[in-house]
């Protein structure tokens, strides 16, 4: 029973507190609902939750419930680290910049304040609903490009010519859509009744189409690590469960390399920079090996503290090997653990990995899991946590998934007897 119901049952929160619990929810809803869409939008509705937070008081209370969780505090030591490594980093333009970058983090304090686990399945819904809207917009934009060109043209970014994602390009909205594909397909295997099921059959089928088209082959690992996590919580006898997953997971792979010409081309261009890679590293996945060797460079020659929060990019330039002079000098090495490691050495990576030991340690949902797994993969090709919209969808869906409100803020006075 939650804070809200015993309240009731000892004379009743005042109608003041029950509007501001439905204001609360509504407020986090709409926030969830725009999270594949512009971070500005994200951010205005966390402010709105903001003032809410302020307004209803008790914040002794609230703060107190941060302070006494380790999730929190591990979220709070990573940005703190990266704050203090501007300490020793010179540029300090760049390292403010980078410090901004850590406010999606912060704000999951908000999020983890604001959340009631009653209220969870409405926010997964909010942004499953959000990503369908995105969905059927990415889909128009497909038609659209290649096979009626002459329809108006669609809400689109304009990064690049064939990119059809409708508010943020295909590197920040292919996470956005594995997620959306994992929730949408395990509340499909566990619907009750045939109308359930084709609700979220719908779901599953735009979302995971719009997946394999969108470009995002960082999103279909993430996916297909989500699915891992799937399997091995409906098969309950792990060894069955990785036999499934090994037998599964190539097929997926294949059907989607079989079935969206789109994929295989990027697959297949992948798979052709790999391999001329000694002759040209001016490729995707050649400057993405460049950038992974210089970085990891940089961590060794620094990996205590790391070269700081704004002097990756010119210790970059200066530590790149000589055989790849020609490369450009990027200022995100495309890879969440290389990034901190550069730029705040052991120090920051070990802050990074209390987030996930806590999270899971926290953990009141089993798709905290496969959330932990599909970022703590996909960091592998982008740092994810740099970039606003998925770190706004990391802390907002964790802060979901591992608590509710009613565990933040526990009763005033105790329960009365069932």
């Amino acid at each position: 029973m939650d804070y809200m119901r015993i309240g009731v049952a000892h004379g009743g929160p005042s109608t003041r507190e029950s509007r501001l619990a439905q204001l609360r929810m509504i407020l986090f809803c709409g926030m969830c609902f725009v999270l594949p869409m512009k971070a500005s939008f994200v951010y205005s509705f966390s402010l709105l939750l903001l003032l809410v937070f302020l307004f209803e008081g008790q914040l002794g209370k609230k703060f107190a419930a941060i302070r006494s969780s380790p999730l929190c505090l591990a979220m709070v030591a990573y940005c703190v680290v990266v704050l203090l490594s501007m300490l020793w980093s010179e540029n300090i333009q760049d390292g403010w910049r980078m410090v901004r970058r850590q406010i999606p983090l912060l704000l999951f304090l908000l999020y983890w304040t604001s959340a009631e686990a009653r209220f969870r399945e409405r926010y997964l819904t909010a942004f499953l609903a959000g990503l369908l809207v995105c969905a059927v917009l990415a889909h128009y934009n497909w038609l659209q490009l290649y096979f009626f060109p002459d329809w108006p043209r669609g809400i689109r970014v304009d990064k690049t010519p064939f990119d059809t994602a409708p508010f943020v390009d295909r590197i920040m909205y292919a996470p956005a859509l594995a997620l959306g594909s994992y929730l949408a397909l395990r509340r499909l295997l566990g619907a009750p009744g045939l109308r359930g099921r084709l609700v979220w059959l719908v779901f599953s089928a735009a979302l995971i189409s719009n997946l394999l088209f969108s470009g995002g082959r960082a999103g279909m690992v993430m996916f297909a690590a989500m699915c891992v996590a799937l399997i091995f919580e409906r098969v309950r006898a792990r060894g069955k469960a990785l036999v499934v997953s090994m037998l599964l997971l190539p097929l997926v792979l294949w059907g989607a390399y079989q079935s969206s010409d789109y994929f295989a081309q990027r697959v297949n261009e992948a798979v052709h920079d790999f391999r001329i890679f000694e002759d040209n590293p001016n490729s995707s996945v050649g400057l993405r090996i460049v950038y992974g060797v210089t970085s990891f460079k940089i961590f060794l020659e620094h990996p205590w503290i790391g070269v700081g929060a704004g002097d990756f990019e010119e210790q970059y330039a200066h530590s790149k090997p000589r055989q790849w002079s020609n490369t450009e000098d990027p200022f995100n090495p495309h890879n969440q653990y290389l990034l901190t490691a550069a730029t705040t050495g052991l120090l920051g990576l070990t802050a990074l990995l209390a987030i996930f030991v806590t999270a899971v340690r926290s953990r009141r949902d089993a798709r905290t899991i496969a959330l932990l797994l599909g970022y703590g993969v996909v960091f592998l090709f982008e740092s994810y946590l740099w970039r606003s919209n998925t770190a706004l969808i990391f802390s907002s869906m964790l802060a979901v998934l591992v608590l509710g409100r009613n565990e933040a803020m526990p009763p005033t006075r105790p329960a009365a007897p069932a």
